[in-house]
């Protein structure tokens, strides 16, 4: 219970609640108009599943809320103005041919929150299915990608 050090507010004391969630993020490149197409679907499956699990209780992906940056605008102009993520890193595939140059594109940074399980397996098949699920999505568009990192966390909300 939160209380309140103003004896006129007592009256507005509210109990705290402790929730347990896990939450992922990751990085999606946006750097051109297939990659931003693969992410708009992203988004749409992930409302999807939220809006699934919000009214049936279940879905594929058991997503109780998401955000994502701002996709960027304009695919052909790299200025510092028209992304709000930049991603720099190393290509497995250059790195084999010795070419040592790194990579920088236009990222779109996702926050999933979904609910915490008992059986630690089962988040991780979750997050194997959102990864799967990413990994058709660019090759859809003709834009596979190397590899996605997804990190996973363990959050505590106080409502």
């Amino acid at each position: 219970m939160i209380k309140s050090k103003n004896p006129k507010n007592k009256k507005r004391l509210k109990p705290v609640r402790l929730e347990r969630r896990m939450r992922v993020t990751f990085f999606l490149v946006a750097e051109t108009i297939k990659h931003k197409e693969a992410v708009l679907l992203l988004i749409g499956y992930l409302d999807n599943q939220f809006a699934h699990f919000k009214m049936f209780g279940k879905s594929d992906l058991p997503v109780t809320g998401f955000t994502h940056s701002a996709i960027p605008f304009e695919a052909r102009i790299k200025t510092l103005e028209e992304g709000i993520f930049w991603g720099h890193w190393w290509s497995e595939e250059k790195v084999k041919l010795q070419m040592l140059e790194s990579i920088t594109e236009r990222v779109v940074f996702f926050l999933i929150d979904l609910p915490s399980v008992a059986e630690e397996w089962k988040f991780d098949e979750n997050i194997v299915l959102l990864k799967t699920k990413i990994f058709e999505l660019y090759e859809k568009f003709q834009s596979p990608q190397e590899e996605i990192w997804i990190v996973k966390q363990d959050i505590y909300r106080y409502a």
